[in-house]
């Protein structure tokens, strides 16, 4: 039992640095992008038609010191 928690606070503190190197732009959260906008510091990448019927957008802002991601979908009335 000690081991499983053990592993899995490790897995969550591993996963959350990840994120506080703010000398790059975190990766895309998933394969190819349609747009991608940068700034000092913030990213923004743009996924068309991810659910079927919205654009997915999202943006990666410095937060204290880590990156924050935020999520915004958008009516696409062009998707099928």
């Amino acid at each position: 039992m000690k081991a499983k928690l053990l592993t899995i606070l490790l897995a969550v503190f591993i996963s959350c640095s990840d994120n506080c190197d703010t000398s790059y732009y975190p990766s895309p959260p998933y394969l190819e992008p349609y747009h991608a906008e940068y700034g000092n510091d913030w990213i923004k990448y743009v996924y068309l038609c991810r659910d079927g019927f919205s654009n997915e957008i999202v943006t990666y802002t410095i937060v204290e010191d880590c990156w924050q991601r935020y999520i915004e979908y958008q009516y696409n009335y062009l998707c099928n």
